[in-house]
């Protein structure tokens, strides 16, 4: 048997400043796509889940890119830079997607798609202020209480921070602590908003018509989904891809993993909804069953 990894320097430290709220940097990297122009807003607008019309200069919102079946495609954070700019920051591996997807529904609208762009990220928390002479854009991040910010070298920003730096694995344990969802990780090509639980912060119900829009409004306002994201708990820890079964069914399988200092063993599984939090569940591979709870995590 393989032996489990070492935890990276600074790992239970780091995390727990995320968790805390305290000063704290953690070095990652994004994707910018510009799009620019006297259509650009109206362009944005039609296309993705949030009001992206609302948005004054500098402002910004989380958005999702979904298909014409509601299905939940990618998300982003799109920020307003004045006039008929607009930057959308999406991760590394979503950004072809999204830069396609851009692309191939511009048709006649007067605008420019630019990107996408590799740029490097420094996620801030506790407070933390970049000041604006080393941050080019900050969004907010999407775990709760962070900033995620674009600057031209994060590790002399950093330094030049005098910030406590974390190592990228306290954040991806403190984004399934907190119980938000990585798409594309945590979702499939079959995930609708609801059941990924992304409805409260990426989309508006008071916006006109987007892609995908009839089924995100049929499920919010005649129907419901039979599937949402929920926390295991683990007996024991368990890697992605682990099948949950409940009554001799398997309800759903285990998506982003981890062992948290705080939390032991956990995990996020989008599981059918007659499992309700509180009841056990059969991790596969595991001789102890695991535990639906809703999110985010509380301490054991």
């Amino acid at each position: 048997m393989t032996p489990p990894a070492a935890a990276p320097p600074g790992l239970e430290a780091g995390y727990a400043r995320l968790r805390g709220g305290d000063p704290v940097a953690v070095r990652g990297g994004a994707a910018l796509i510009w799009v620019e122009g006297p259509d650009a807003g109206s362009f944005l607008q039609g296309l993705l889940s949030n009001d992206v019309a609302a948005l004054s200069a500098g402002g910004s919102c989380p958005a999702l890119l979904l298909d014409a079946k509601g299905h939940v495609r990618a998300d982003m954070r799109v920020r307003h830079d004045g006039g008929g700019a607009y930057t959308v920051m999406v991760a590394p591996a979503l950004a072809e997607e999204v830069a396609g997807a851009l692309h191939r529904y511009h048709f006649s609208e007067d605008l420019e798609i630019l990107g996408p762009e590799a740029v490097e990220l420094l996620t801030v928390g506790g407070g933390v202020t970049v000041p604006e002479g080393m941050a080019e854009i900050s969004v907010p991040g999407p775990l709760p209480g962070t900033q995620d910010v674009v600057v031209d070298d994060a590790a002399a920003a950093l330094a030049a921070l005098g910030v406590e730096e974390a190592p990228r694995e306290a954040l991806e344990l403190a984004r399934i602590a907190a119980g938000v969802p990585l798409v594309g990780v945590d979702t499939g090509p079959a995930t609708l908003v609801q059941e990924a639980g992304l409805e409260a912060s990426a989309v508006s119900f008071s916006k006109g018509c987007y892609l995908g829009q009839e089924t995100v409004a049929r499920i919010a306002f005649r129907g419901r989904v039979n599937r949402a994201l929920r926390g295991i708990a683990l007996a024991a820890p368990a890697p992605a891809g682990a099948a949950l079964t409940h009554g001799g069914r398997e309800v759903g399988r285990l998506t982003s993993t981890g062992v948290a200092p705080d939390l032991g063993p956990i995990g996020l599984a989008i599981v059918r909804t007659e499992v309700a939090p509180g009841d056990e569940i059969v991790v596969e591979g595991s001789a102890a069953p695991g535990r639906v709870v809703t999110l985010p995590f509380a301490a054991r």
